[in-house]
């Protein structure tokens, strides 16, 4: 909710695009993208996942910009790449069982979305579908939902196995908790205060489990700092190699 107040505010003028692009799809029933899915307007809406990237409201601003109130194949293409999971399959199966211990996930992004006002959008009615409002529509972050496996020809084929997983419960513990107190390997780690993909909490949390983690935590990065800004983020993580604690 953040990110997209962040948003908003550093683009007041896509409440009205964003509004404007929502009821064209809900009008068209969906948009065929090139790749055989739908463009629903609840996928449009994941174009969020991008908000916690370097650069990443810059990128949704442009996929948005880009539509000047029509869709063309290109724009459609750029838009289709960006929330597709066909290619990363695993990730969209296993997205919310690998945090799961002894319980089922039961598409918990989507149940708590629910029930969430802004999120109203998660329970498949049409967000202000006649017309545009000044309440600016949400997009939903890193999250992994069962409408994907209807919208996605790739991801389809596999919906039987998704909702198995999702109803599974029979994890094994996630973390060895003894072994990692007792952990002799040198870690290195960096920690963003303002992660949106990693909760700071939990991420201190766990690293503490750890014997001997030693993190470079920081506030101005996000999480694709490492691909993004590479060479300042292995500086920073030589420097705990390097550095002794008395």
């Amino acid at each position: 909710m953040e990110r997209n107040r962040a948003y908003y505010q550093k683009f007041p003028e896509d409440v009205e695009a964003v509004h404007s692009l929502a009821i064209h799809i809900n009008s068209k029933g969906g948009l065929s993208l090139p790749s055989g899915g739908t463009l629903t307007v609840r996928m449009f809406l994941t174009l969020g996942i991008n908000f916690g990237f370097h650069g990443g409201l810059d990128f949704v601003h442009q996929l948005i910009h880009h539509q000047f109130s029509f869709v063309t194949r290109a724009t459609l293409q750029a838009v289709d790449d960006a929330i597709s999971k066909d290619n990363n399959i695993i990730y969209a199966i296993l997205h919310e069982p690998i945090y799961c211990q002894g319980q089922a996930s039961n598409w918990a992004a989507e149940k708590v979305g629910k029930g969430i006002h802004e999120f109203r959008w998660l329970t498949g009615e049409p967000p202000c579908p006649n017309a545009v409002t000044e309440e600016p529509l949400f997009f939903s972050g890193e999250m992994i939902y069962p409408f994907m496996f209807q919208t996605s020809p790739e991801l389809e084929k596999i919906s039987p196995v998704a909702h198995h997983l999702a109803e599974y419960s029979d994890w094994p513990d996630v973390y060895d908790e003894w072994q990692l107190a007792r952990n002799e390997v040198p870690l290195y780690a960096a920690s963003y205060v303002d992660d949106m993909y990693v909760d700071f909490g939990l991420a201190q949390e766990t690293a503490r489990m750890v014997k001997g983690c030693k993190q470079f935590i920081t506030n101005t990065m996000y999480h694709d700092a490492v691909r993004s800004q590479t060479d300042q983020m292995m500086v920073e993580l030589f420097k705990l190699r390097d550095d002794s604690i008395d």
